[in-house]
């Protein structure tokens, strides 16, 4: 079983990689996974963001003031402390991560369509362990569910860095 885990990792890493190749360059990955974050969480402190995030926080500065200025995210006053400012995603944000998800789903719809019949109904069997990996890939190396501030990736990246 090994051997077939890691085809099934490899395929995953391929159309992954593809899916990134192929998506609209209007934002980083960066930014894109910020936004993905804010709709996940709810609005954030801007150190939280760039820890969450695995960036510093200059750079995470940078990428929220490209998402304001696209009208994707909003700077709120916090509610129980005005003198801290939190990032909240917009109904643009909302938008534009909803047309991202569907351009990066027809890229694999479209693969799917080259498939015999055999094989998609092979695929169409593995739903509900695809489910499992997607569900799995939102918890921490530890098993938790991701809290609002995830745990940093070792090392900080730059803003445009994937």
């Amino acid at each position: 079983m090994t051997g077939d885990s890691g085809i099934v990792g490899e395929a995953l890493s391929a159309l992954a990689s593809l899916a990134v190749r192929r998506r609209n360059r209007e934002l980083s990955l960066t930014a894109e996974s910020t936004l993905a974050t804010l709709e996940r969480t709810g609005p954030q402190r801007l150190t939280d963001l760039a820890r969450s995030e695995g960036v510093t926080q200059p750079s995470m500065t940078s990428v929220v003031s490209q998402l304001q200025d696209l009208g994707f995210a909003k700077r709120l006053r916090d509610p129980a402390d005005g003198r801290v400012v939190r990032v909240a995603i917009t109904q643009a944000g909302r938008r534009h991560l909803t047309a991202a998800r569907r351009a990066g789903t027809a890229v694999f719809t479209a693969l799917i369509g080259k498939l015999t019949e055999q094989e998609a109904a092979a695929l169409r069997a593995a739903v509900p362990a695809l489910r499992r990996l997607r569900d799995l890939s939102a918890e921490t190396p530890d098993g938790q569910t991701r809290l609002p501030v995830a745990a940093a990736a070792p090392g900080p990246r730059t803003a445009g860095a994937p």
